[in-house]
């Protein structure tokens, strides 16, 4: 039984397949007598020929089992089984018809063609340039890339991992690797440098490595920037790289002098105010390029716009809003007025305030101000959801950030310095969940001469990416505002602008008044708490209210784990509202199970990733926060189909799959951006730093009909007056102070 046996034959029946880790169970037809395979054996499909030896094992339920330790995927041999082999779908962009006609073209010799003469597949009706290059990225996972997957297995690298390393840097993965297992920490998005770290010390590097010094210098830092700061004063980045590796100091400090050299950091000395104390600092600031780069362009191009563009203009602003304001049937306060002129006479001016104090009001008054005067108006903001509100409200259209930068991929923009937008003014609304990065991309596609106008409420919450962009611009006093703070938008019938504003003062709101839109029920157990909101996602609000439990209705929460957190109250949700069904396609990945029909959100940026929509329109580029439904769920092709903002329609392969997670519930922070009919939030414990009121307010200002909070009063008044807000490491506000300066001394110098 100990003796290694070989056995060639056609997969028959797949018992078992772990897409993850590429284990399966499989019967094995060798024409003579079926086997019974089992190891890791990637790629597989029914129809594969196999070479395959191993060990013969007697499991006590199953019976014989061959322990496969040698595979050798054998070419179809005949015609009938080449036809079997290509029409099941192993090789994506094949299916039964494509394969009929591959055979007629090219008999025997399809499988040659596709390994040798791959272009002349588009001979083939149906094959375009872009099924034909999946076509050959499909026969290459058959092929080349089993002894590259076994080899990172041996690493406990997940096939899908391996998939994704391979895309980025092809068979030259595993030199590259060897010579520096942390470029996988560093480039390779989903392997975190703990990972790459404990797969460096399996293959014998050294802790005081200096690659290994330099990419956990590098890890510190982008964790950092995934916390929003954009720089880490060099105490700080000394002390975490020294516990996180177990080094001394020195050699972090010495490695942080040799990274600042070849300009993979950038080090500076900390200004007053810089970490927001307000004291001298001795310390340097350490920034990783891309940060620093954005940060000073930011602050200049700010800088620039507003004192290139200042216009009094205050006859024709008086003239237009007395004529405006009998024309609509309207009367603006004297702060909305104000905010108009300002925003037509400053070449960047931002308008804040809370929800119902007339930001749309003021839009509209403002870009029929700048029509009127022939100007050419574009209006945009960082998501999708946003940008289809603000079209809602202004009847014009408004774009992602993105879109109307005309992103290409790999963080490139159509537009840019060298061809700027073609716009006299543009207006951007959600300002606040604009990083530093974003925002360099959008002013660098502004020319000079025009209007730039920023919109947004500074209490929510900072943007996911690194930056205090709006926070910073208000404190430094350079750059002109208004905030709004007149409550207008107010019906009687409405709670939900009045108790945002209590909230924001650390006032209590007005609760479960009859016929009003503001409710809390009250319940002090976790379990209790998820059966409440099943009871109105399933019954209550749907029945009784008519809301699409689905489309309207978007439970939010400020934490992923607890009891009532986000991971159990999706697994809750998707169990109600998109039960399992013979008729849905079901694809596990780990921990995740998806289901056709699930309500799904993308959890980061995918600069590449492609797109297409309703009107035939292609584009690149799926971003955090984006929500949509799936709507497909492939396993002959390994994909999965998702249609986001109802329109942008999406295929992720199985090993992309790590960038989506269930929607049904989503954290605040995830929430930016998005306005949903319903709002239902649990209230119970959770970490102090997201038991805050900014966390409440946020939550409270995404509902337009409804908001319904299901929890602990207690925890409810902890989280109104928790206004305890980390500072983000970040220096616009330094430096906008001091370009205004050198404008200004420039100036002086001129007259």
């Amino acid at each position: 039984m100990s003796e290694a046996l070989l056995y060639e034959g056609v997969i028959e029946e797949i018992i078992y397949q772990n897409d993850e880790t590429g284990f399966m169970i499989a019967n094995l037809n060798t024409h003579e007598d079926y086997i019974c395979i089992k190891g890791t054996l990637p790629f597989i499909k029914s129809g594969d020929r196999l070479r395959v030896s191993g060990k013969l094992e007697i499991h006590p339920i199953y019976g014989e089992q061959l322990t496969v330790q040698y595979l050798e995927h054998v070419k179809p041999k005949e015609r009938e089984e080449l036809y079997k082999y290509l029409s099941s779908g192993v090789i994506k962009g094949i299916g039964e018809a494509t394969a009929q006609l591959m055979i007629q073209a090219f008999g025997d010799s399809a499988l040659e063609v596709i390994h040798e003469n791959p272009e002349r597949l588009l001979e083939i009706p149906g094959i375009g340039p872009k099924k034909l290059e999946q076509i050959v990225l499909s026969y290459k996972e058959q092929y080349e890339l089993r002894d590259f997957i076994m080899y990172f297995q041996n690493l406990n690298i997940t096939v899908h991992m391996a998939m994704k390393i391979y895309r980025k840097y092809g068979l030259e993965a595993i030199e590259k690797i060897e010579t520096n297992p942390y470029i996988l920490a560093d480039e390779i998005s989903g392997i975190g440098f703990k990972f790459a770290d404990q797969m460096a010390q399996k293959m014998g590097i050294e802790s005081k490595s200096p690659f290994r010094i330099a990419s956990g210098i590098l890890y510190i830092l982008n964790k950092e920037a995934g916390s929003g700061n954009s720089f880490l004063g060099k105490k700080a980045l000394c002390y975490l790289t020294e516990r996180e590796l177990g080094i001394p100091s020195d050699l972090v400090d010495q490695m942080i002098a040799e990274l600042a050299v070849k300009g993979d950091v950038q080090v500076e000395q900390i200004q007053p105010e810089a970490d927001g104390s307000g004291d001298e600092i001795t310390d340097l600031a350490v920034y990783l390029p891309t940060l620093y780069f954005a940060e000073q362009q930011v602050a200049l191009k700010l800088v620039k716009l507003m004192m290139m563009n200042n216009q009094p203009l205050q006859t024709f602003v008086d003239g237009f809003i007395e004529e405006y304001q009998e024309e609509r049937g309207i009367l603006l306060g004297e702060k909305q007025k104000l905010a108009v002129a300002k925003a037509l006479e400053n070449g960047v001016f931002v308008i804040t305030g809370g929800p119902g104090t007339g930001k749309t009001t003021i839009i509209n008054t403002v870009i029929n101000a700048f029509e009127v005067q022939g100007k050419k108006v574009l209006l945009a903001a960082p998501t999708g959801r946003a940008a289809k509100r603000m079209t809602e409200a202004t009847q014009r259209e408004s774009k992602t950030i993105h879109r109307l930068l005309e992103f290409q991929g790999d963080m490139e923009f159509q537009r840019n310095d060298q061809n700027p937008l073609e716009a006299d003014v543009i207006i951007i609304d959600e300002i606040s969940m604009v990083d530093i990065l974003l925002m360099y991309r959008l002013l660098d596609a502004i020319k000079e001469g025009s209007h730039l106008i920023l919109v947004g409420d500074s209490d929510q919450l900072p943007s996911v990416g690194p930056g205090s962009v709006l926070k910073e611009i208000l404190e430094s006093s350079v750059i002109p505002s208004v905030c709004l703070d007149e409550i207008y938008r107010q019906s009687e019938t409405s709670l939900i602008a009045e108790n945002a504003h209590k909230i924001n003062r650390g006032e209590a709101p007005v609760l479960n008044k009859k016929d009003k839109d503001f409710f809390f029920i009250s319940h002090t157990k976790a379990d209790q708490i998820l059966k409440e909101i099943e009871a109105l996602v399933t019954d209550r609000l749907p029945n009784y209210y008519g809301f699409n439990a689905m489309e309207d209705l978007q439970i939010l929460a400020p934490m992923k784990g607890t009891g009532v957190g986000v991971d159990a109250l999706n697994t809750m949700l998707q169990s109600v509202l998109n039960p399992e069904s013979p008729e849905k396609g079901e694809k596990k990945i780990g921990y995740k199970l998806f289901r056709r029909g699930d309500k799904v959100m993308q959890i980061k940026n995918n600069y590449n990733i492609d797109w297409t929509n309703r009107f035939g329109e292609e584009g690149k580029g799926v971003f955090n926060g984006d929500i949509g439904f799936i709507t497909m769920i492939d396993e002959v092709y390994r994909e999965i189909t998702v249609v986001f903002d109802q329109e942008k329609e999406v295929v992720y392969d199985y090993a992309s799959l790590d960038e989506l997670a269930l929607a049904y519930a989503v954290t605040v922070h995830k929430s930016q951006g998005s306005e949903f009919k319903v709002v239902i939030m649990p209230v119970s414990y959770g970490p102090p730093m997201l038991m805050s009121r900014n966390i409440l307010y946020t939550a409270i200002t995404r509902a337009r009909e409804l908001v319904v909070l299901v929890g602990d009063k207690k925890y409810l008044n902890h989280m109104i007056h928790q206004t305890h807000e980390e500072r983000r490491l970040s220096n616009l506000k330094g430096r906008l102070v001091h370009f205004k300066k050198v404008w200004e001394t420039l100036a002086d110098q001129s007259d």
